[in-house]
């Protein structure tokens, strides 16, 4: 789904940035859309802040949004994270390199997570001119269309998620929290996963296939917004305001004609519950029961805000919420 830009977020690095190139939509709205979204994401507990400190007692916690994408302005943030990561007892991150790396064989070996491996594919599960009209986006990002025929309809709509320009760069995969594990390594501080990572591969897939491919064209939608919609993550994101970009994505698709309203709007609230809210309230025992009282905790910026985000369910566990400098 589109969610997932505004979760794993994407950039170039500064050579190959001009490939990468659009809008950010933000600046582009009329006055009324950009108050409406405004006075939402200001509704919102912890809207904005990329860099949070929660204390309770001995305890402390850096609660750091990250951006799993590389971009050369990483590097002078993690350069200021530096510290708190070297001093820390345990870096908790949502998969750990050791389980980044399990995870990876895992799909390596279940191809039927990913793919269609049994019946017919794409091609004759859908009507004939969705197929073509599948297809030619399917060819704009630089796919073959017969690869994304036996694409399970959830991995096809997120490998279209990412702009054919960022296919260039090696090192893509060097976000924040890649060069925060890589600090906590060099310094010998231990790492620790927030969750098993092969279970938001089952909640993603979790529909039948068949009400999945019914779904295929809602989920591309999500997914699909192209540069600017990749810009306009991306630059929410440094700019602190993750929320925003989202709140905007929400509404372009729930705009879109996939599906019904009601069915758009379904879809929507479950991948926010599944994808945010409940992998939230799965970390918190994770987070309390962890060992040590220096700790940094680095997840995907969208986890930190929110009623049901991770800052706002630290607060009902009786941690002080304090913004500090990213």
């Amino acid at each position: 789904m589109q969610l997932f830009l505004c979760l794993l977020f994407l950039l170039l690095p500064a050579s190959l940035w001009a490939a990468c190139t659009g809008t950010d939509l933000r600046t582009a709205l009329a006055a009324p859309d950009r108050a409406r979204i405004e006075a939402r994401t200001a509704a919102v507990p912890f809207a904005e802040g990329n860099h949070w400190i929660a204390r309770r007692g001995t305890r402390t916690l850096h609660v750091i949004g990250t951006l799993h994408i590389n971009d050369p302005r990483m590097e002078a943030i993690t350069a200021r994270l530096a510290p708190l990561v070297r001093q820390a007892d345990l870096l908790l991150m949502e998969a750990s390199p050791a389980d980044k790396t399990a995870f990876e064989a895992e799909l390596g070996r279940t191809p039927s997570l990913m793919l269609i491996t049994d019946g017919p594919s794409l091609i004759d599960r859908l009507p004939a001119d969705e197929w073509e009209a599948l297809a030619a986006k399917v060819r704009s990002h630089g796919m073959a269309p017969w690869m994304a025929a036996k694409m399970r309809p959830w991995f096809l709509a997120m490998a279209m998620s990412f702009p054919p320009c960022l296919r260039q760069d090696k090192d893509i995969k060097r976000g924040l929290d890649v060069r925060l594990s890589k600090l906590a390594e060099d310094a010998g501080v231990a790492l620790q996963s927030l969750e098993d990572p092969m279970s938001v591969i089952r909640m993603m897939d979790a529909d039948p296939l068949e009400e999945q491919v019914r779904q295929l064209r809602a989920f591309t939608a999500m997914m699909g917004g192209g540069q600017d919609s990749f810009i306009t993550t991306v630059e929410a994101y440094f700019d602190q305001q993750a929320l925003s970009a989202l709140f905007l994505s929400e509404w372009d698709f729930l705009q879109s004609g996939a599906l019904t309203r009601a069915e758009r709007e379904t879809l929507w609230a479950e991948a926010m519950d599944g994808l945010l809210d409940q992998r939230n309230r799965n970390w918190i025992p994770v987070i309390e029961a962890a060992r040590g009282d220096r700790i940094v905790v680095a997840a995907g910026a969208l986890h930190l805000p929110g009623r049901a985000g991770l800052l706002n369910l630290l607060r009902q566990e009786g941690y002080r919420l304090e913004r500090a400098p990213f």
